[in-house]
């Protein structure tokens, strides 16, 4: 999944997406489409689907570089979950908060479906 490529009346979607993976180094054979109804100018979802789990979580761990690119700083990624999933992530990122609002000296991170901690370096 995609979040935050922008959307205009007449987009090229496969362009924009095209441009997306460039960042990433990454030509990989994909489907896209956006997902929903456009609702108070914010920019639909874009569904990818990849030919493998392989390539799906190469894209995943290489997504930190479009934080670092001017045009693209928006657009994050992430892997389609389901609704229980999805809900799971959601418990795990609330104690994540709460972990960095009680140990601010601490780094905390999400890894295998914990909540972990550590010295900052």
């Amino acid at each position: 999944m995609m979040f935050g490529l922008a959307e205009e009346g007449n987009e090229d979607l496969s362009e924009k997406v095209n441009e997306v993976m460039l960042v990433l180094d990454e030509k990989p054979k994909m489907e896209f489409s956006r997902l929903g109804k456009s609702k108070d100018g914010r920019p639909r979802p874009v569904k990818v689907t990849l030919s493998s789990s392989l390539k799906v979580a190469q894209i995943l761990t290489k997504s930190r570089r479009l934080g670092r690119s001017e045009k693209f700083k928006s657009v994050f990624l992430s892997a389609d979950r389901s609704f229980e999933l999805r809900a799971e992530y959601r418990g795990l990122v609330e104690d994540l908060k709460r972990k960095r609002a009680a140990e601010p000296d601490k780094r905390h991170y999400i890894h295998n479906g914990t909540v972990n901690s550590r010295e900052k370096t």
